[in-house]
């Protein structure tokens, strides 16, 4: 009997890595700042959810997991019964706050510690390897469109269109 397995110290996927210190923080860093940033999100759909307006007798006045009256057509197109002017905003609302819940660290403490940025080397040879990663993208990408199957479009407009390496 291997008493660290059986406890489960020793199971398969555990295995350990070195990280530096300086990632370590800076992650540490991210991690906070995106529980302080999931905080805000959190706080101002919680306001938006407060701001709704509902029609009389709504539960979701009441509760936020209950939902808004909606508004019932008849069949020549008038509404019969109108339903609270503000749904819409709060089931998007709502969705944005529950994300914010789901996706926040649980628990993400401000580190004492200083950080230090990384030095030109550590960041020249990470921009060196997303450009590579890049050209490594066009290059399957031709190979796709050689090989006769149409490769997924890239996004079409500047809004949607994520920031390139290289380009300004």
């Amino acid at each position: 009997m291997d008493a660290p397995k059986i406890m489960g110290f020793e199971n398969p996927g555990d295995q350990k890595f070195k990280v530096s210190l300086r990632d370590w923080n800076a992650m540490k860093l991210a991690m906070w700042r995106g529980k302080t940033l999931s905080d805000i999100v959190v706080r101002q759909a919680l306001e938006l959810v407060g701001h709704c307006r509902h029609s009389p007798g709504c539960p979701g006045s009441e509760s936020e997991t209950e939902p808004c009256f909606s508004s019932t057509i008849n069949e020549d197109g008038s509404v019969k019964t109108p339903g609270c002017p503000d749904r819409e905003l709060r089931m998007s609302a709502l969705v944005i706050l529950n994300a914010a819940r789901q996706l926040s660290p649980v628990d993400a403490r401000r580190p004492s510690e200083p950080f230090y940025a990384p030095s030109r080397e550590y960041y020249s040879e990470l921009m060196a390897e997303f450009m590579a990663t890049q050209l490594e993208n066009e290059m399957l990408r031709r190979a796709l469109q050689e090989a006769g199957v149409e490769p997924p479009s890239p996004p079409t407009t500047q809004a949607e269109a994520p920031p390139q390496i290289g380009q300004s």
